[in-house]
């Protein structure tokens, strides 16, 4: 009887240590910082393929042009005469990326936990079909493709290297297609108006994406199809997101070591 008596002290001990640590936020850490570090390892895993991806590059610049949308370097050299646009392009590309996703993400954890869970799994969803993309069909981007005359922006005017955005191991330089900058893009534009009280923010969620557009193909780093390709993979995990969300809502509340209840209540809200 005291032994029974023992495990279930334990045992309830044990739950107030995981459920206080899930409202402080550390399950929730160690689930996105694993899933980011394995999204750019696995990433930075598939660079040995320089030739493969060089051609693909040029043939998406053939199809491209089949279609009538190799309007690339075009769009480029609207804005190489003037810097201060050049400089606004790169700061929209460096730090509207990963920065803006984890200020968003802190926000929306602390503010609209239950639209925080959502966006996580379409993040984690789109990231995970974006890494396969990756490892099958090595792509690089403009700015490495010494014959098609592009400038590499944030190099040249802003003396900053892509590869100061991470860590050189978890750096992929042939990881063009999708294009995550512009899918998340969308998927940070699309919460803001949802979550949004008035038409300013709206404007805001609304114009994001159009601003992350012209940045990732104005500094060089994306073609027009890299953009496309990154918002059908974003669409594609955020219907995922609210499949899960719908069929099995218990295993994200659990994991996050957030009541159910809670999260219940604030999607009836939403």
């Amino acid at each position: 009887m005291e032994q029974a008596d023992n495990r279930s002290r334990a045992r309830h001990a044990l739950t107030g240590v995981w459920e206080t640590t899930g409202r402080f936020g550390l399950h929730e850490a160690v689930i996105v910082v694993s899933a980011f570090l394995l999204y750019f390892f696995v990433r930075g895993a598939v660079t040995d393929r320089t030739a493969f991806a060089l051609d693909n590059a040029r043939y998406l610049i053939d199809v491209e042009k089949a279609m009538g949308l190799y309007h690339e370097k075009a769009m480029q050299s609207l804005v190489l005469d003037y810097r201060w646009m050049v400089r606004m392009l790169n700061f929209v590309y460096f730090w509207g990326h990963m920065p803006l996703v984890i200020l968003v993400a802190l926000w929306l954890w602390a503010r609209h936990r239950y639209e925080y869970v959502l966006i996580r799994n379409a993040f984690l969803a789109s990231g995970a079909i974006a890494v396969a993309m990756y490892w099958l069909l090595p792509l690089a981007p403009p700015r490495l493709l010494p014959e098609a005359g592009f400038i590499d922006t944030l190099a040249l005017y802003d003396r900053v290297s892509y590869n100061a955005q991470e860590t050189s191991a978890f750096v992929n330089p042939y990881a063009a297609m999708p294009s995550l900058h512009f899918g998340w893009s969308m998927l940070l534009g699309a919460v803001i108006i949802w979550i949004g009280r008035n038409s300013a923010v709206w404007a805001v969620g609304l114009l994001w994406p159009f601003a992350m557009f012209f940045a990732i193909v104005m500094t060089g780093n994306h073609f027009i199809l890299d953009a496309v390709a990154g918002a059908v993979v974003s669409v594609i995990g955020f219907w995922m997101a609210l499949f899960l969300d719908r069929r099995w809502p218990r295993i994200f509340t659990r994991i996050g070591g957030w009541p159910t209840n809670t999260l219940v209540d604030e999607r009836k809200a939403s």
